[in-house]
């Protein structure tokens, strides 16, 4: 008989890990360009949460406005200014700090916690007396500007005591 002369199954060479396919390439790109993006949105996140305290704060002191423009009423205008201005330096500095002051150290601290001297003695004197009078005469105007200007001098973020080092 004939007998071929065959020769054994060559395999193929091996595929080569380099050079490296175009969707390799971008595979880093891709992470990063990910990583990138959610630090940007965190980011992002996080600088509106800080301003969210005074967008709050001016939200109120707008609502306290309206019902001041329809009612006309100054002592429940200088009432409501009080308690908003209590509860923003509540939700800035600790209840033992600020829950009992009154007058003139009430002020101060108020504008120690903005970032300028916003009130003075007179709109401490208001704060404390007004409340609890029949009738009060004050520029309603200058006292909610007041309160506006403080507000968008208070601090970004919520902890006072980072904001004095």
């Amino acid at each position: 008989m004939n007998e071929l002369p065959l020769r054994d199954i060559h395999l193929p060479d091996a595929i080569s890990w380099w050079p490296l396919a175009f969707g390799w390439w971008l595979l880093p790109l891709l992470i990063i360009l990910c990583a990138l993006g959610i630090y940007l949105f965190l980011k992002i996140k996080k600088q509106k949460a800080k301003m969210a305290y005074r967008k709050f704060a001016l939200n109120e002191l707008n609502k306290i406005k309206s019902e001041f423009k329809n009612q006309q009423n100054s002592l429940e205008l200088i009432r409501a200014i009080s308690a908003l201005l209590r509860r923003i330096a509540l939700s800035y500095l600790p209840r033992e700090t600020i829950a009992s002051l009154t007058g003139e150290p009430w002020v101060k601290q108020l504008n120690q916690l903005g970032s300028e001297q916003v009130f003075n003695n007179e709109f401490a004197l208001l704060l404390e007396k007004a409340p609890y009078m029949k009738h009060a005469d004050f520029d309603a105007s200058e006292i909610l500007s007041l309160c506006e200007q403080w507000i968008k001098s208070l601090p970004s973020t919520r902890n006072f005591a980072e904001v004095q080092r």
